[in-house]
């Protein structure tokens, strides 16, 4: 299979000559859409039912991405206060039901994430979604945001039998997009998303905007970003072309 050659030129005379058709792989709570204002509100819903101050968005934000379980934890943890398993159990049911119900009325993409996406279709990439969130959730507020349809697949932690950072969910997404992962880039905002990349052994991108860049992220990642501005289908197709190289 013929490497990516460099620039847009690559993308028109060699990757549709060959039939390759390049993917971008978007995370999607703190990458895409910034979810932290809804997902804050569901815990603080269930903080409220049994009597616990609420938490404010910018402590939670860090934890917005790993989902209910670990930020209902965290809460616990910051109030001192012990959670039992079965508590923990009915606190996820009354978190997902309240959350589901009320899934985009403070989410949003983050700025220019739109735009890029418009950016890379029309210079023909594929894009998808990999994402530790319900495969059936994250339907729901991409349909609820508008942006479901731009997405050849969107794949939850659900969709395969592994989740993000296991190889076989980010290389299954990419499968059901009709795609290769030698054409391939993941673009995320936390470790778990650099070290999926990194497993299946192709380039990621870290949005350093993101609810957990850290260090550790930014040590995987092949590329930093501090905006979407810059995310480009020529600096896609340069990483996908050093990847395969080895480079």
């Amino acid at each position: 299979m013929p490497r990516l050659m460099r620039g847009m030129s690559a993308l028109q005379s060699t990757d549709f000559k060959h039939g390759i058709r390049p993917i971008a792989v978007f995370d999607l709570d703190g990458t895409l859409v910034d979810t932290a204002p809804d997902l804050t509100a569901s815990l603080n819903h269930c903080l409220h039912l049994h009597g616990m101050a609420p938490v404010c968005i910018e402590t939670v934000r860090p934890f917005a991405g790993h989902g209910s379980r670990a930020m209902l934890r965290a809460a616990y943890g910051w109030a001192n206060t012990e959670l039992p398993e079965d508590m923990l159990e009915r606190h996820v049911e009354n978190f997902l039901t309240y959350y589901e119900a009320n899934i985009a009325v403070g989410s949003t993409a983050f700025p220019g994430a739109v735009e890029a996406l418009d950016r890379l279709s029309q210079a023909g990439f594929t894009l998808a979604v990999c994402t530790n969130k319900s495969e059936r959730l994250a339907k729901v507020l991409l349909d609820s945001l508008g942006l479901s349809t731009r997405f050849a697949a969107i794949c939850g932690y659900d969709s395969f039998p592994a989740r993000k950072p296991d190889p076989r969910h980010l290389g299954g997404t990419i499968a059901q997009a009709g795609a290769e992962h030698s054409s391939s880039v993941m673009i995320g905002d936390t470790v778990t998303d650099m070290e999926a990349a990194r497993n299946l052994g192709i380039a990621s991108v870290l949005m350093s905007f993101g609810y957990d860049a850290n260090e550790q992220a930014r040590a995987m990642a092949t590329k930093i970003l501090p905006t979407y501005d810059d995310l480009t289908a020529k600096l896609l197709l340069e990483l996908m072309d050093s990847a395969g190289s080895g480079s």
